[in-house]
């Protein structure tokens, strides 16, 4: 198996597991929406410094080329 194969299978098992956690939580779980989360992470600094280095780690990786 080839890196970029690798690298694209893991991207989708991250990508239906959070399509399920975000469906779990709109189905009445206790669980927080993505939304909730973000919300609550840009409530400190240390949560918004958090979001930038991910934006910016996306944008580097995936916009940038």
């Amino acid at each position: 198996m080839s890196g970029s194969t690798a690298s694209l299978l893991v991207l989708a098992a991250l990508l239906v597991t959070g399509l399920a956690l975000e469906l779990s939580a709109r189905g009445g779980s206790d669980r927080a929406t993505a939304g909730q989360a973000l919300g609550a992470a840009m409530r400190t600094v240390p949560g918004r410094a958090t979001v930038l280095a991910a934006w910016l780690w996306l944008g580097v990786h995936f916009l940038a080329r």
